[in-house]
């Protein structure tokens, strides 16, 4: 089973929102990648900043706890080394250092233990610290000023956050703005798929192509083409079959003509078998040529009447024709109406094929039973018959040209397709019923047209 495929608009909708989205976050990591380093450098400038103020000040709190310049860069157990100067953002620490690596002052939330950064001036990463080192300029004391390497990350997670949480809350916005522009944008498409699928065998008309957009036009102007390259070989095929049946027809009744005349003559049993079996083949063959003639009318470009018909007096002479056999005289039986007439508007030649198809098939097909043709109103025809009828599959499959009821080569044929060709062209609905309704079996060909409007004159 074939999947159904999305939508053209929903193709468009994903595809665009999908490419912006992928933009969009390739646009938010190079930003952030580019962010990441203005970070970085701004915060190591920070760094920087504060070991050169903090050095001045940490050498003067010294200066006041330890007057006497040789001890003072020599720690003391006694001395209270958490220095004063303390800083408002708790991922920034500080350690003051003598050349020996030991702690002469330190910010309260610094390691007791020397950070293991060299004591040599520059930046130093370490696993959770970007470390900075100051050596004073005449003083053999350093600083190390460190920046937590979370924070960092931190900052970088929020500058990528503040560029990817605006798309994640517009992007259904954008979806809902791009399906309503391909939605609007391919409605042309739309109409052009109505126009195509409106072309049939019966309306080949050319499709037209105003106001479609320049990819439009052209697949319009295929279109078009296609549809005049089938328009010919259609007229070529209906004009093959007219002709061919129509030239059939004379030398068809002579060769019967000279079989009669044949059969008068002294002939032994067994010829005069042979001869009316051809003569049985050459009335087969007229009336396969005959349908071909009614085939090519059905199916041909030439209007066809809409005048009012009295179905009544249609049906009434068409089955009079079968009347004058005398083994239909019994079978068929003629349901009018006897209080008012049946109006339909349509062909009245065109009609009747109808109906002699009808009764045709019911006869050839439908067994020794009795057949019914019934009109009713407003402007229906039923025939039926007591036949085996067909299943529920052949149905659906008699209706299309050379489809045949039996295995024999006998069916249905050319005279259903004929039916179903005019009745469609009548603005009309053909159904087909087996059995028919009420009955254990048989088949049934109900015929609905047009009715005309009150006060119309009537043909037929």
């Amino acid at each position: 089973m074939t999947r159904p495929t999305k939508s053209l608009s929903t193709r468009l909708t994903t595809s665009l929102l999908l490419s912006i989205g992928s933009v969009w976050i390739a646009v938010a990591l190079t930003a952030a990648w580019h962010a990441r380093s203005e970070i970085n450098e701004g915060l190591d400038n920070a760094l920087v900043d504060a070991g050169h103020r903090l050095l001045n000040l940490a050498l003067h709190d010294l200066s006041l706890s330890v007057p006497d310049k040789a001890l003072r860069f020599a720690p003391s157990k006694n001395r209270v080394q958490e220095g004063d100067i303390t800083f408002e953002d708790d991922y920034l620490i500080y350690q003051v250092l003598n050349s020996s690596k030991q702690i002469l002052l330190r910010s309260q939330d610094a390691p007791s233990e020397p950070l293991p950064a060299p004591l040599s001036n520059g930046f130093t990463d370490l696993p959770d610290w970007r470390v900075y080192t100051f050596k004073h300029p005449t003083e053999p004391i350093y600083i190390q000023v460190a920046d937590s390497a979370a924070h960092r990350e931190q900052a970088l997670m929020e500058s990528a956050l503040r560029l990817l949480l605006p798309m994640l809350g517009l992007l259904p916005f954008i979806g809902l703005l791009i399906r309503w522009i391909t939605h609007r944008e391919l409605v042309p498409v739309q109409q052009l798929a109505e126009q195509i699928s409106q072309r049939n065998s019966l309306n080949l008309k050319s499709i037209s192509g105003k106001f479609l957009p320049a990819e439009l036009q052209i697949i319009s102007d295929s279109t078009n083409h296609l549809l005049a390259r089938l328009g010919d070989a259609l007229d070529t095929e209906k004009a093959l079959a007219a002709n061919a049946a129509h030239e059939l027809r004379t030398p068809l009744a002579t060769t019967r003509l000279r079989l009669h005349t044949l059969l008068d003559m002294n002939l032994d049993a067994a010829a005069k078998i042979e001869v009316n079996k051809a003569i049985e083949s050459l009335i087969q063959l007229s009336s396969r040529a005959e349908k071909l003639l009614q085939l090519s009318r059905a199916e041909s470009g030439a209007s066809l009447n809409s005048e009012p018909v009295n179905l009544a007096v249609l049906t009434a002479i068409v089955v009079q024709e079968f009347w004058a056999n005398p083994d239909l005289l019994t079978r068929i039986h003629l349901h009018i109406p006897s209080d008012h007439d049946v109006i339909a508007l349509g062909d009245f030649d065109a009609l009747a094929i109808v109906v002699r198809n009808l009764i045709e098939n019911a006869v050839r097909y439908g067994g020794n039973g009795n057949i019914e043709v019934i009109v009713e109103q407003p402007a229906v025809v039923r025939v039926r018959d007591n036949g085996p009828g067909l299943a529920d599959d052949k149905l659906l499959l008699i209706r299309k040209r050379h489809v045949k009821n039996t295995q024999d080569g006998a069916g249905y044929g050319l005279g259903m397709s004929i039916i179903s060709t005019i009745v469609e062209r009548h603005a009309g609905v053909l159904t087909l019923n087996s059995p028919p309704a009420g009955q254990a079996n048989g088949f049934e060909a109900v015929i609905e047209l047009q009715a005309p409007h009150a006060d119309t004159v009537v043909s037929g």
